[in-house]
């Protein structure tokens, strides 16, 4: 199945909240979700799929060269299917052309794959932040990735 990433749109919103809510125990509130399709420094991207569904979405965020994950999710039926990393690519080379040089995240220490994901895109881990999370409370690993260490598909470049 093919997909495609484009910018998110309030259309998608509806979508992006599913997918939000399905997918944390504390989810961003609509209004939060809805606000960020307004916000000048986020760039907000959806997956969807050929069948015209979403499933993901990706929220960055680009603040002089300095680049923040603030939301990432893909829907729980479409995990594990490379999703996630196509969109997260999409969304860090579109950061990187406009000028980004480093980007961070926050990250629950439990999630294995996400951390494994994001190592192979070249993040590595930089600081802990203690009780960051909640439901369950959880310390999160900051990570962080330089525009010259992103593992770049050969023909992204």
């Amino acid at each position: 199945m093919s997909v495609t990433v484009r910018q998110a749109c309030r259309g998608d919103l509806p979508h992006i909240i599913a997918i939000e809510e399905a997918s944390f125990s504390v989810p961003w509130s609509h209004q939060s979700l809805a606000a960020e399709l307004e916000n000048p420094v986020a760039h907000y991207y959806v997956l969807e799929k050929d069948d015209g569904s979403v499933a993901g979405y990706a929220d960055v965020w680009l603040i002089a060269d300095e680049g923040q994950l603030a939301n990432i999710a893909i829907h729980p039926s479409a995990r594990g299917l490379g999703y996630g990393e196509i969109l997260l690519r999409t969304a860090m080379e579109a950061l990187f052309q406009a000028g980004c040089t480093s980007l961070f995240l926050e990250v629950r220490q439990s999630n294995a794959p996400a951390q494994g994901l994001y190592r192979k895109l070249g993040y590595e881990g930089v600081a802990v932040r203690k009780n960051y999370y909640s439901q369950p409370v959880e310390d999160a690993c900051i990570m962080q990735c330089q525009k010259e260490n992103y593992q770049w598909l050969s023909h992204s470049r």
